[in-house]
């Protein structure tokens, strides 16, 4: 009966569409029918009377074949709501698929063997947010055509196969936000034709392996949020293609390799929340001129600041915060640098001096938690925090004492504006004689008064 209704169907779209492009192939007509009822797809995106390659929502066809399927979007029946599953086994009579898209579309469960197995054609499977669950088969290694594999923000787990390094063709690797375990697989450095890929917000333990260095065409490389430890490759330097590098919120240390000189196409390096120590590299922002977003914050970086930072004409996000940066910026100024610049954070460092910048009119500026001097014009904008520094003017300062130590470590000129300067004049036609009159300053607020002191009879006297 099934059989019989499926021949009248394709007689029907015969005789209906003419030569339009419909299924050749009752066994690819009977897995979409399959699909259909196993993953709750309604009639309004797959009417059961009309031609899929023509009238069923996200059907692609070539040749009267399925090549492509995208679910994303959709929305199950009330009764697929009931119980949904990663059910399509159907799906292995499309022998010519070449995109599956499922892409938060719900699919509690593990991804099928018969992907790798049974869909040789597929060059891209896209399973974001679709709650699969599990590890990554090792069968997906078989997918030798596959483009693109999305798998981020599912309940995926355990560690990745090495399989995967042989997926020559892959251009975008997508693993970000699973419960991924254990080393980041050296084989990956195989994968010659990557241009992005992302690993970010899972369990990934060991070392960033040194193969990376060899993806030549890698644009973006996001590792961050993860338990990665040691230095950072110096091969990554060769990555003379990279446009974003995000390694933050792991446990990396050493030095910045000074071979990053060379990722001439960087726009975005964050770094943030890692052990990372030492000086900046000379020369590295004379050479990254297109960089745009620079985070530092949370690591053991010190030194000076180099002067080129200030000169990137097309940074709008610089977070140095939380280091030991230590220096003079008495020059700091935005005036006629990085005239697009909306953030900068420069808090919790050692900098010191009375940087140009406080009187004038930067978007968004971070300076507290350092050891700036000056007085700052109450005309001067106060959208950034300059907390916790030395200034005058300004609530919430280091101690006296805290301030004049740190400058006198390092053999500076403090100006010490909270000293208390006696002046001493005697005025004989407003006071008594033996009278004296003294003006004593703190912090720049005058505080008037007199006393007055008889030599001779020793009486005291005031207001």
């Amino acid at each position: 009966m099934n059989e019989l209704l499926l021949v009248t169907i394709l007689v029907l779209f015969h005789c209906t569409l003419g030569q339009q492009d419909f299924l050749k192939s009752r066994n690819e007509l009977s897995a979409l029918f399959d699909l259909r009822s196993s993953l709750g797809i309604r009639s309004t995106d797959w009417p059961i009377k009309y031609n899929p390659c023509k009238q069923w929502r996200g059907i692609q066809c070539r040749n009267g074949r399925v090549t492509g399927i995208n679910i994303s979007g959709f929305k199950r029946t009330r009764v697929g709501r009931l119980n949904p599953s990663f059910s399509v086994e159907s799906l292995a009579n499309c022998t010519l698929l070449e995109t599956f898209n499922a892409s938060g579309f719900s699919l509690p469960g593990s991804i099928p063997d018969l992907f790798g197995y049974k869909l040789g054609f597929l060059m891209v499977l896209d399973l974001r947010s679709t709650s699969v669950t599990g590890p990554i088969p090792a069968s997906l290694g078989n997918l030798t055509r596959l483009n693109a594999l999305y798998l981020g923000s599912n309940d995926l787990a355990g560690s990745l196969p090495v399989a995967l390094g042989q997926l020559m063709q892959l251009s975008v690797l997508d693993l970000s936000r699973n419960s991924f375990t254990g080393p980041v697989p050296s084989e990956f450095g195989l994968l010659r034709n990557l241009s992005s890929l992302d690993l970010s917000s899972n369990y990934f333990s060991g070392s960033i392996p040194s193969s990376f260095g060899s993806i030549s065409r890698l644009k973006f490389l996001n590792l961050s949020d993860n338990s990665l430890m040691g230095s950072v490759p110096v091969e990554l330097g060769n990555l003379s293609s990279l446009v974003e590098l995000n390694l933050s919120m792991n446990a990396l240390s050493g030095l910045l390799p000074a071979e990053f000189i060379r990722m001439r196409n960087l726009e975005v390096l964050v770094l943030r929340d890692n052990r990372l120590e030492g000086r900046l590299p000379d020369g590295l922002f004379s050479s990254l001129a297109k960089l745009r977003i620079l985070e530092l914050r949370e690591n053991k970086f010190a030194g000076a600041l180099p002067v080129a930072l200030w000169s990137l004409q097309n940074l709008q996000v610089l977070d140095v915060s939380a280091n030991n940066f230590t220096a003079d910026l008495s020059n700091f100024s935005l005036k006629g640098h990085a005239s697009g610049t909306v953030f900068i954070n420069l808090s919790n460092n050692q900098l010191y001096g009375t940087p140009a910048c406080l009187s004038e009119n930067c978007n968004s500026i971070d300076l507290s938690g350092n050891y700036f001097q000056g007085k700052v014009p109450f005309s001067s904008p106060r959208n950034g925090s300059l907390g916790m520094n030395c200034l005058q003017t300004v609530p919430g300062q280091r101690s006296l004492e805290d301030c004049r130590l740190f400058y006198a470590e390092r053999g500076l000129t403090f100006d010490y504006f909270w000293k208390s300067r006696v002046k001493t004049t005697t005025t004989a036609k407003s006071c008594p004689k033996g009278t004296q009159t003294m003006d004593i300053h703190f912090g720049g607020i005058a505080w008037w008064s007199w006393f007055h002191y008889d030599f001779g009879t020793g009486d005291r006297g005031g207001p």
